[in-house]
């Protein structure tokens, strides 16, 4: 089942890209409009300098590029260079992308967004959507497009959502009410 369910979200997801260049230009372009609309609370020197695009350091082979959107942050501290939401989010992602093939293609991302902490309330400190890459220790349990629900080592089955819709997702789709329904 857990196959079936890996080839179904990597078959319907848009992971083929004209480049890693033009990626970075969408999102760039994706984040400028979230700020002109206050969601995004970054002007575009602030984007431009977040946004930044390398070799790869996931796949250190030529011809593989890593957009990085704020620096890595597995430790969840503010002082790490990340995107801030109108809401009191943050968030950062980095996309991986394999330019050796005739489509370049988009081979591995991590997106993780953190929520503010309430008093009084149940805290859900984060969300992580991961693709990892080709081979890892998930591809093998047919688990390699999955979410950490506030959790690291808990994984479920993403749905297919390509790093646009993601970040989309992220900065339009995620409403944190002003008081949380009681359970």
């Amino acid at each position: 089942m857990c196959m079936g369910i890996q080839e179904r979200s990597l078959g319907n997801t848009l992971l083929e890209v004209k480049s890693a260049k033009v990626l970075r230009a969408e999102i760039v372009k994706c984040l400028t409009s979230a700020s002109d609309d206050k969601i995004l609370n970054a002007k575009l020197d602030e984007i431009l300098k977040l946004v930044k695009m390398s070799p790869s350091s996931q796949v250190p082979k030529s011809g593989y590029q890593e957009i990085m959107g704020g620096d890595k942050n597995q430790d969840r501290e503010l002082n790490i260079p990340h995107f801030k939401l109108y809401n009191g989010c943050w968030f950062d992602f980095a996309i991986t992308i394999d330019e050796t093939t005739r489509h370049a293609q988009i081979i591995a991302f991590d997106f993780e967004i953190r929520f503010p902490k309430r008093e009084d309330e149940i805290a859900v400190p984060f969300l992580r959507i991961d693709l990892n890459l080709p081979d890892h220790n998930n591809d093998e349990r047919n688990i390699r497009f999955h979410l950490h629900p506030s959790h690291d080592d808990i994984m479920i089955h993403s749905p297919p959502m390509s790093p646009l819709e993601i970040l989309h997702m992220f900065l339009y789709g995620i409403k944190i009410p002003d008081k949380l329904r009681s359970s």
